[in-house]
Parts: structure tokens; C-alpha cells; sequence
């Protein structure tokens, strides 16, 4: 595992901090459909195609930041 960190403004220390970042996969929006994985891997094979391969795959991922000094977690989804 490796461990990232950020200098962040952290909205409740209300100071600039070390923040750990996590990466944490959101969920699929196929979940609950008939053939989920094969409309995932169409989706993922366009959209590697289109945007190439790393930018798709960030796109799967919301980044939480946790603040070292008070533990206040703040989730960036983009």
C-alpha cells in the first residue's frame, strides 16, 4: 500500500494540513441490471477508448482526504 500525502485547507482546523488520501472505487451504476458486467467492460472498453486508459480509470474513483491533525474526512468526487 502506499501512502499519499496532501497540504490541504482543512475546513475544520480551519489551517493548511497533511491530508492522506485514499482512493475508494464508487459503486457501478449497472449494479442492480441484468448482465451488470458486460454492460461494466463495454462501458470501460469506450471509455478507455475514448479518453484513454488512465482518465477512465481515475473517473472510477472518489478521493477522501483525512486530515492527520483532527481526522475530519472530506470526500472529492471527479
Amino acid at each position: 500500500m502506499s501512502l499519499q500525502r496532501e497540504v490541504r485547507l482543512c475546513p475544520c482546523c480551519r489551517v493548511e494540513t497533511y491530508h492522506v488520501v485514499v482512493l475508494v472505487r464508487k459503486p457501478s451504476v449497472y449494479r442492480n441490471q441484468n448482465h451488470s458486467n458486460m454492460k461494466e467492460f463495454i462501458s470501460g472498453f469506450i471509455k478507455g477508448w475514448a479518453l484513454g486508459a488512465f482518465v477512465a480509470s481515475m473517473d472510477e474513483f472518489s478521493h477522501h482526504f483525512v486530515c492527520e491533525n483532527c481526522g475530519e474526512k472530506t470526500i472529492e468526487d471527479s
